[in-house]
C-alpha cells in the first residue's frame, strides 16, 4: 500500500494557495496547505470550474446540514472517541502549529514517528523527563497507579487552562496535552508502557546501563506505535477487511527517505 499509493503524489510538492505554478515556496513554507492540484484558472466562469454554482453556500450552512447532529447516531464501525484521541495523539509528534508564524504553519521538521510527544521534541526537554535511572521517564503514584510527573517537580513547560490546581498539572513530552483528557490520557498510558518495557529489558540484559535501557525501550515503543496504527488505526479507518500487517523488512534495501539529522 505504502509504496502503490506514494507514487500518486507529487514531490516536491507543486502547488499551494499563493501560486497556480511550481515554486520554491510550495516546496519549503511548511504549512498545512499544500496542493496536488492546480487552483481554478482565474478566468472560469464559476469557482469549480466550468460547471457548478456560480456562487458557492456559505461554510457554516454546509457543517450544519451535513455534520451537525440533533440526537446521537452509533457509529456503524464502533468508532468511538479513544479512536479519535488515538489519532490526535499520535499525529502531535509532527503536526506542530508553529505559533510565530500563525496556525497554517507547522514546525514539525523532525524524524517523522519518532515519539517526540512521548519524550519531548528538545533533548533538554527529554532530560527533564527522564528518571536517569533504569532507563525509566520520571512518575508518581497516585492511589497505587503511575502518572507523569507534575510540572513543578520537572520544570517543564505546558499549556493548561487557569483553574487547573498546581498539583493535577502533569508534565508529558508534549506541552498542549494539558488541554485535553484524552491526550493526557494516552500520555499517560505510553509512560507506563516505557516504564514496562525498561523492567523487561533490565530482567533480561542486567548489564546493561540507564542510557542503553532508555534508547533500547524508546525504540520499542516507536515499532509498537507504528504496529498498532498500521494494524488497528488504519485497519479500522479503511473500513474493508485489508488485514493489514506491519512488516518493516518491506523496505529493506529500498531506496527510502530515511535520515540521521
Amino acid at each position: 500500500v505504502l509504496t502503490s499509493r506514494s507514487h500518486l503524489i507529487e514531490s516536491p510538492p507543486t502547488y499551494n494557495v499563493d501560486y497556480g505554478y511550481k515554486s520554491w515556496e510550495a516546496f519549503s513554507n511548511l504549512s498545512y496547505y499544500t496542493r496536488a492540484l492546480p487552483p481554478v484558472a482565474d478566468d472560469c466562469p464559476t469557482p469549480m470550474g466550468v460547471k457548478g454554482k456560480k456562487e458557492l453556500p456559505d461554510s457554516k450552512e454546509i457543517v450544519e446540514k451535513f455534520l451537525l447532529r440533533r440526537k446521537f447516531i452509533p457509529d456503524p464501525q464502533g468508532t468511538n472517541m479513544m479512536f479519535a484521541f488515538f489519532a490526535q495523539h499520535f499525529t502531535h509528534q509532527f503536526f506542530k502549529t508553529d505559533h510565530k508564524r500563525g496556525p497554517a504553519f507547522t514546525k514539525g521538521v523532525g524524524h517523522g514517528v519518532d515519539l517526540s510527544h512521548v519524550y519531548g521534541e528538545t533533548l533538554d526537554r527529554q532530560h527533564k523527563l527522564r528518571l536517569f535511572k533504569d532507563g525509566k521517564m520520571k512518575y508518581q503514584i497516585i492511589d497505587g497507579e503511575v502518572y507523569p510527573p507534575t510540572v513543578k517537580d520537572t520544570q517543564v513547560e505546558m499549556i493548561y487552562p487557569p483553574h487547573v490546581p498546581e498539583h493535577l498539572r502533569f508534565a508529558v513530552g508534549q506541552e498542549v496535552f494539558g488541554l485535553v483528557p484524552g491526550l493526557m490520557m494516552y500520555a499517560t498510558i505510553w509512560l507506563r508502557e516505557h516504564n514496562r518495557v525498561c523492567d523487561v529489558l533490565k530482567q533480561e540484559h542486567p548489564e546493561w546501563d540507564d542510557e542503553r535501557l532508555f534508547q533500547t525501550s524508546r525504540l520499542i515503543l516507536i515499532g509498537e506505535t507504528i504496529k498498532i496504527v498500521i494494524e488497528d488505526y488504519v485497519q479500522h479507518l479503511s473500513g474493508y477487511h485489508f488485514k493489514l500487517k506491519f512488516d518493516p523488512e518491506l523496505l529493506f534495501n529500498q531506496q527510502f527517505q530515511y535520515q540521521n539529522r
